[in-house]
């Protein structure tokens, strides 16, 4: 029941920030970019209690804050679905490997997120120029996913003894 309600506040803290973060558009530095605040939550979940925790807080946390920003089922919906899937699978198999830091967790599913967003808008729009983003973008996120991993980290180690770890 604990873990239960630990999962619906860290989801409702997710949209709040994917909802705060489509307010500051950072796209005068490359179209659709945005740091990634609410990924906060999903690598926090992933460290917390694990891979399946972490699908769960990520894909609700994308669905919820979809409906209630009015675009479910819409083109940014489906970005941000394909880039957050391909982004949960690059963090689980890393973060099940062990030999990555969380650093190198949180960077390479930033870097997997706009991977599947740019394969995404060339599916959709059949406009394979995007791609060209692509090497700007990877440079970005590993700047992003770097300081998402860094405040996931400081919420990690200023909540231990405060929140159990592992199954609850």
């Amino acid at each position: 029941m604990k873990k239960m309600i630990y999962l619906s506040f860290l989801i409702a803290l997710g949209i709040v920030f994917q909802i705060v973060e489509s307010f500051l558009s950072l796209s005068w530095i490359v179209p659709g970019f945005k740091i990634g605040f609410a990924n906060v939550c999903s690598v926090y979940a992933l460290y917390l209690w694990g891979y399946k925790e972490m699908c769960i807080v990520s894909i609700m946390r994308i669905f919820l804050s979809s409906l209630l920003q009015g675009t479910l089922f819409s083109i940014s919906f489906w970005l941000s679905l394909s880039g957050g899937i391909l982004s949960l699978l690059a963090m689980a198999i890393l973060y099940k490997l062990k030999k990555f830091s969380i650093y190198g967790v949180s960077i390479a599913g930033a870097c997997f997120h706009n991977i599947g967003q740019v394969f995404a808008v060339c599916m959709i729009y059949q406009q394979f120029f995007m791609q060209l983003f692509l090497p700007l973008l990877l440079a970005l996120s590993n700047v992003s996913g770097f300081c998402i991993g860094y405040l996931t980290l400081q919420i990690i180690n200023r909540t231990k003894g405060r929140i159990q770890y592992g199954n609850l």
